[in-house]
């Protein structure tokens, strides 16, 4: 079991998170993977039906209203107040959701700030239908924006305490729960410094660069959904009716056999 990095409480967490996605750096972290994630949901290769929207700072995560029939925006109970778009407020990890029911599952920045970031892929796992996609924004921890993260890590800024998840991790976690990895692509390919305002406003590079401070990885599940028959069910039990013999190689006589057989002396 993996111990996590323990997180700041929500009440000092979430202002810190807001602040900085604000400032300059923040901003132009947002302006560059908000086209990258629209691209990614945007494609043909999953309905359009049903999106859900999972972000920790939801308010600065939309999503446009017209790709998708239906969306809904979740958050916890510590952005109620602090958000007005949350059509549900809710634990991340116990998703208020039917199962297998969307057709793609957005998490902006989320599973770096999560307790348990496994519990929140298996719930996505849950809610989506076969050949649904998740799509999964974070930062990048070999970047520049990773290394002022560790200097953010050392003055005990809530911003920086959060999870370190590389992309090999990531692709491990969504292959044992049955996801496949379309697309990996990087944005923010600066150094984050907001002054001169050169590092911010030159134009970005080429996004399949693996050194930008964010990355947008899409998957796609690939699970039947499958129910056995019910005469399928039969057979099975009949077959398994004694386990215990399943192994067995030698012939067993009955009494009968045996009482006629010559003993040995």
């Amino acid at each position: 079991m993996a111990n996590w990095r323990t997180q700041h409480s929500p009440e000092v967490l979430m202002p810190a998170l807001r602040q900085w996605f604000q400032g300059p750096v923040g901003r132009t972290v947002l302006a560059e993977e908000m086209p990258l994630i629209a691209s990614a949901i945007s494609d043909t290769s999953t309905a359009k039906y049903n999106l859900l929207n999972l972000s920790v700072i939801p308010e600065r995560c939309p999503i446009d209203r017209n790709v998708f029939q239906r969306q809904f925006c979740l958050g916890g109970m510590q952005h109620y107040g602090l958000s007005q778009v949350l059509d549900v407020v809710c634990d991340f990890e116990h998703l208020p959701v039917a199962n297998e029911s969307q057709d793609v599952v957005v998490l902006h920045h989320l599973l770096e700030f999560v307790d348990n970031p496994h519990k929140v892929l298996r719930e996505v796992e849950r809610v989506l239908v076969p050949h649904g996609k998740v799509v999964v924004c974070g930062i990048n921890p070999y970047s520049l924006l990773a290394v002022r993260g560790l200097l953010g890590r050392l003055k005990r800024s809530p911003m920086w305490q959060n999870h370190r998840l590389p992309i090999h991790r990531l692709q491990d976690w969504l292959s044992l729960l049955g996801f496949e990895v379309s697309v990996v692509e990087y944005g923010f390919h600066r150094a984050p410094i907001s002054s001169p305002s050169f590092f911010m406003s030159h134009k970005p590079v080429a996004k399949n660069l693996p050194m930008g401070g964010v990355f947008i990885l899409s998957a796609t599940k690939y699970r039947a959904p499958l129910s056995p028959s019910v005469r399928n069910l039969a057979r099975r039990a009949q077959i398994l009716r004694h386990p215990a013999m399943a192994g067995a190689t030698r012939s067993i006589k009955s009494r009968a056999d045996y009482e006629k057989s010559p003993r040995e002396s």
